[in-house]
Formats: C-alpha cells, structure tokens, sequence
C-alpha cells in the first residue's frame, strides 16, 4: 500500500507541552509516523526557546538573562537532538506581506499569524496546536488543525496514516 507524506506544521505550544511533560502522545504520534513530515519555522524556535529558558529556570527569560543563567540552563537541561526532528521552513518575502493581513482578518497576534502564513506559503495544510486561536483561521483557510485528543480521528481520516 502507497502512503503520501503528510506535510504538518507543528505549532510553539505542541513543543511547550513537551518541554513540561504533559500533552505528550500528539508529538509523539506525529513525528514517530514514516509518512509524517513535520516542520517548524523561526517563530516556533524562538518561542519554544523562550519557553524552554522560563520552564527550566523557574523565572523568567530577561531575569536568566540579568543573572547570567542562561549558559547554565542549556548546559544542565537542553537536548539539541530533539529540534532535528523537524525540518526548518525559512520565511521569504510574502510573509511581510500576509502577516498583516491574517492578523486582521481573524484578530491574531503576531506570532499566530507568521505561523498561518508560513503554513501557506509553503502549501502546509496540517497545522498541530493547542492553541484554540487557530480554530476559526484553520478553517477559514483550508488548514486542518490538529489537536489534543481528536488527533486520532484526524490522522485516520485526513491523512490517511495506519496507526
């Protein structure tokens, strides 16, 4: 039996949930299937970065910073390992030009809509998040989202993968 490969874009707060150990099997489903691609872009690395710093330091990010903890925070807890499980998508100049638009469009911050646009632009139509701002953008725009515990449903039935 053939398989295509499913292209999803995997949202900051799918990477959150894994860095505190909770909302694991939607990570974990996704990128241990063969057919499944899974990508990121900047926004995602920044955010998951900044989070990972606020989780593993038990305070915030400009405060490691100020302290000086930062290397050691890396040093003692960062798995380099785990980001290369995804492929990086880099922005281009259509992006400028889009952001804006979803942002007014659907009420989205920044971040949300440099997401959806990438997804886009780079014709992803899967898109995984826990973030419920995305339900009404997702559908407007022909993107499946993935989340939480319909992930099953939705990969049996729109991405045609055997679980």
């Amino acid at each position: 039996m053939m398989f295509t490969i499913n292209r999803i874009f995997i949202d900051s707060s799918i990477l959150v949930e894994y860095i505190k150990g909770t909302k694991l099997s939607l990570l974990n489903k996704l990128v241990s299937h063969e057919n499944n691609s899974c990508f990121v872009n900047e926004t995602v690395v920044s955010e998951y970065l900044l989070y990972f710093l606020a989780i593993n330091g038990n305070a915030s990010p400009k405060s490691l910073k100020k302290s000086g903890k930062i290397t050691e925070i890396f040093n003692q807890n960062f798995n380099h390992k785990f980001l290369l499980a995804f492929s990086f998508l880099a922005s281009d100049e259509n992006l400028f030009s889009l952001t804006p638009l979803l942002m007014a469009e659907y009420n989205l911050l920044p971040n949300d809509a440099i997401i959806l646009a990438t997804c886009k632009i780079h014709g992803i139509t899967k898109l995984a998040s826990h973030d419920t701002d995305f339900i009404i953008p997702c559908k407007a725009e022909g993107i499946d989202l993935l989340k939480g515990r319909l992930i099953y449903y939705l990969i049996k039935r729109h991405l045609n993968v055997c679980l």
